[in-house]
């Protein structure tokens, strides 16, 4: 990985971690904030820049956005969703690449099937450890359950529609991933 690509892919990491931690303070109706339409970006990104590099390369960027993210995040949330969401992002980026990596060995041509499943198992402890750890003692049980079933409907929904996405950036248009040479 470049330089360039992995400050890049840091800086829309922290940015997207940011926003979701600002935008998942709005409820859109009772089962769904706006953080569920922003969050899932970033498993894409994940799956994109894993598709492309290893293991470790990846567990770099996501790290060192999770680090540039930490004090905006603390400024701009509540102290239950920053912490919730840092650690949330930490525990389950790392399993989502993971488990890319692991069906990316296991089944080289099945592309759209290391995309949606890591992500849909990553977000399934995503959103349960997110939505405990910020509003659990804050909100009544039923209604964070309401949250969690909301938001893992609409992360679900965004994994199957962002495929295109990943087969036209980390597939189809690779080249962008490697370093030109003379």
């Amino acid at each position: 990985m470049t330089d360039k690509i992995f400050y890049i892919s840091v800086a829309i990491f922290a940015f997207l971690i940011i926003l979701s931690n600002y935008t998942v303070q709005f409820a859109i109706n009772d089962w769904l904030t706006y953080g569920a339409l922003v969050y899932p970006i970033t498993f894409l990104l994940t799956d994109i820049l894993s598709e492309n590099y290893s293991k470790k390369e990846v567990l770099r960027v996501v790290k060192y956005g999770i680090v540039i993210a930490i004090v905006p995040t603390v400024l701009i949330a509540d102290w239950r969703i920053a912490f919730a969401s840092i650690f949330a992002f930490m525990v389950t980026q790392t399993l989502d690449v993971n488990i890319f990596h692991y069906f990316k060995q296991k089944a080289q041509k099945l592309w759209w099937l290391r995309n949606n499943a890591s992500t849909v198992i990553s977000q399934a402890f995503d959103t349960v450890i997110f939505f405990t750890l910020a509003f659990a003692w804050v909100m009544p049980p039923e209604m964070i359950i309401k949250l969690i079933i909301g938001d893992y409907m609409v992360k679900i929904a965004m994994a199957l529609l962002d495929t295109p996405f990943f087969y036209l950036i980390g597939i189809k248009f690779k080249s962008i991933f490697r370093e030109k040479t003379l």
